[in-house]
């Protein structure tokens, strides 16, 4: 049985489907009048498809005038379409913009000219085919910028260059429809109404109004006696957006009844209530259908001049804040640092300071004998623990060999000095390298669509509820869940699930908190519609001293981009001072990767850091496992780290390489690897405190699967012990699973 999604991507049928759906297409539009004129809609139709959708849209059209018999009456027209179709073919016409333009208007005139040549058309019948070029001519632009759009894939992103073409298309598209009646009620009033109370739920006013306005031109362009109800649509779209943060039902009820008072001012008809009808209708529609979800996964509009200064302030602020801890260290280095000066040789110092105020220096030195000069050289050489002699002949042997000593010491101070600076002088600029490429990735343009009116809307929802929240954004990235960004000063008191709940009602979208985040004075909390996959996790840990710590630490979060953290740190040596450390590294590594770096980049500040914080050797192993919540790839990065293992696909594989921890080397490099998963696959992280010997036991556990919090404390008894029972050092047990989340309604 073939499955729809090969049918769905198969370009076979994907083409057969474009010729068919062209071919109904110029059936309705064929017949179409706008006020009792007939428009080239057909022939603009024709000029902005395929070569093999301009055959398909003649035929449609010969058929529509064949059965209706309008194929006398409206000669003119089905020739311009056959124009169209045939200069396609034989000119092989690519279907862009200007050249679709620019062949409708041709065709459209080259057709009247024939007509005209064989005397049907005089006089002032050439005012109105002059127009229609024109008008078949900017039909077919938008036409094709707006398949142009579709071709790349849905939702469409609208920029400000789309209004145009999208807003023709749309008004034709209405206009059209009205002269498809159920009995005396128009499709396009229904169309007019839905598209009306979608853009007003999802976009507010501005969305409310000027779908409205739109739909008002296409009722009155299709027939004028509409005038009255139509006249009442922007209004009505205006009054519905300025409720979209209530119900829909109450959307609709204003929307009608906005409606109705253009049908009592007006003058009662059968056209005007047919379309108040027809609205009546196309609410239901409204109500019935998800329509903000629907217009979500077709259409979404891509602010790019939307006003983002107060989130960017937030943002940048929060990032600051993040930054502070490593300028202030970078400055107390600074502050160390001084101007060390080359150390003189230690035989010309002495000997300045000694021999040069000598009463026998001439004996020494100026004796042409080179003895004194190569005994001082070797004392020069001497190590400084050892036992220094004077030359044989010296005055002042104390003194020689007590200023040898104290020049060797403070030879060997300076020494230990230099190197100390160009250390921190090394790790200082590493930590500025770090900053900078932080900096330079916030400037950078963003991979996510902002949405301004969304964003309003959640400010108006979250004051509304009382929320106190100073800035919020709202965006879709290329995986087009929706990310709510919320910043608030730290001292404010948020409710998490309140916030959800309050959001999840306003935006008709079942949000899921992801997480918190607090830097200095900032907080910042992050909301997500469902969909993707879930990671669920267990952790067990036991100490070297039940009266002690243990000295490995774990976490798991996630970040603002949808990916979940699996952390492990292990501090060297066990209880308090080594759970110090490995809690030191793990939450700088969490704070840092959720103000936006990278992991490499996020450890190799944290290893700067570790390594200028005192002169003694203080390290920790980082082991991450970072999972795509969208994709389900997971990404390894192991400073020193214990084993990993993945089972997938019913098979379990070993991760494990020989790489330094953090804060022994000034550039640590981590072992990489990137793996996909699948629902159902299972990851759990380890520290050193396992011997090997236990491996096929763990494989057994992740093969037999099972409860994930039984499975961690089962491995974690199973630690290779001591004599009296307790383990010989500490263990940590981080599993997790993959499942496929709940998609958002």
């Amino acid at each position: 049985m073939i499955e729809w999604n090969e049918l769905h991507t198969d370009p076979r049928v994907r083409y057969a489907a474009k010729v068919t759906g062209c071919g109904v297409a110029a059936c309705l539009l064929a017949t179409v009048q706008l006020n009792g004129m007939s428009v080239p809609l057909n022939t603009a139709l024709a000029a902005a498809v395929s070569p093999a959708c301009g055959a398909a849209v003649l035929a449609g059209s010969a058929a529509s005038y064949a059965l209706t018999g309008l194929l006398q009456k409206q000669p003119a027209l089905l020739c311009a379409v056959a124009v169209t179709a045939v200069l396609r073919w034989i000119l092989g016409i690519q279907p862009g913009a200007k050249t679709a333009a620019m062949l409708a208007a041709g065709s459209t005139f080259i057709s009247a000219v024939i007509f005209a040549l064989a005397g049907l058309i005089n006089g002032t019948g050439w005012i109105p085919w002059i127009c229609g070029s024109i008008l078949a001519g900017v039909l077919a632009w938008c036409i094709r910028q707006v398949m142009t759009r579709f071709g790349t894939g849905l939702p469409v992103r609208l920029h400000e260059a789309d209004r145009l073409p999208f807003a023709a298309c749309y008004v034709f598209c209405v206009a059209a429809l009205c002269a498809v009646r159920l009995m005396r009620v128009g499709f396009g009033e229904m169309l007019a109404a839905f598209v009306t109370l979608t853009a007003a739920k999802r976009y507010r006013t501005g969305g409310g109004m000027i779908c409205g306005t739109l739909s008002a031109l296409a009722l009155m362009l299709a027939d004028t006696g509409t005038a009255g109800y139509a006249a009442m649509l922007p209004a009505a779209g205006f009054a519905a957006g300025c409720l979209a943060g209530h119900s829909a039902g109450m959307l609709y009820l204003v929307f009608q009844a906005i409606g109705a008072v253009g049908l009592i001012l007006s003058r009662q008809s059968a056209e005007i209530s047919g379309a108040w009808v027809g609205g009546l209708i196309g609410g239901l529609g409204f109500l019935i259908l998800p329509a903000s979800q629907l217009a979500d996964r077709l259409l979404q509009w891509s602010d790019s001049g939307a006003d983002l200064a107060a989130l960017t302030e937030a943002r940048m602020q929060f990032l600051s804040q993040s930054i502070a801890g490593v300028r202030g260290d970078a400055e107390r280095i600074a502050g160390l640092m001084t101007a060390g000066e080359t150390a003189a040789d230690p035989a010309a110092r002495v000997c300045e300071t000694v021999c040069s105020r000598c009463r026998s220096r001439a004996l020494c030195w100026e004796s042409g004998d080179d003895e004194a000069a190569r005994c001082f050289r070797r004392l020069a050489e001497e190590a400084p623990s050892a036992k220094l002699k004077a030359p044989f002949n010296c005055v002042q042997p104390d003194r020689v060999t007590a200023e040898f000593t104290k020049t060797k010491r403070q030879e060997l101070t300076a020494r230990t000095l230099t190197a100390r600076l160009r250390e921190s002088q090394k790790l200082l600029f590493s930590q500025m390298q770090i900053t900078e490429a932080l900096l330079s990735r916030a400037v950078q343009p963003p991979q996510k669509t902002y949405h301004r009116e969304l964003t309003r809307f959640v400010s108006d929802a979250l004051e509304r509820c009382g929320i106190p929240v100073r800035a919020a954004a709202v965006s879709t990235g290329g995986n087009e869940r929706m990310l709510i960004e919320l910043y608030a000063d730290r001292d404010a008191e948020l409710d998490p699930e309140l916030i959800a709940d309050c959001l999840s009602e306003a935006l008709q979208k079942p949000l899921s908190f992801c997480c918190a985040e607090s830097a200095g004075d900032e907080q910042r909390l992050l909301l997500r519609t469902a969909g993707g996959y879930s990671v669920t996790t267990a952790a067990a840990q036991c100490a070297v001293h039940e009266d002690e710590p243990c000295g490995d630490c774990f976490d798991t979060f996630t970040d603002g981009d949808g990916a979940f953290y699996l952390a492990v740190s292990d501090g060297m040596g066990t209880g308090r001072r080594a759970a110090l450390d490995a809690k030191i590294v793990l939450s700088d590594f969490r704070q840092l990767v959720q103000s936006g770096m990278e992991c490499r980049e996020a450890a190799r500040m944290i290893n700067a850091l570790m390594m200028t914080r005192s002169g003694e050797e203080r390290f920790a192993t980082l082991d991450v496992a970072k999972i795509c919540t969208e994709t389900a790839t997971v990404t390894l990065y192991k400073y020193g780290a214990g084993p990993t293992f993945i089972r997938h696909a019913g098979r379990i594989t070993l991760f494990q390489a020989a790489t330094d921890p953090i804060g022994i080397l000034p550039d640590a490099e981590p072992f990489t690897t990137v793996m996909q998963l699948e629902r159902g696959d299972m990851l759990c992280l380890l520290t050193d405190g396992l011997d090997e010997a236990l491996f096929p036991y763990i494989r057994q556990a992740m093969t037999k699967g099972g409860d994930l919090q039984t499975m961690a404390h089962a491995v974690c008894a199973k630690a290779t012990r001591s004599a009296k029972g307790d383990p010989k050092d500490d263990v940590t047990v981080l599993a997790a699973t993959v499942s496929a989340a709940v998609s958002d309604a």
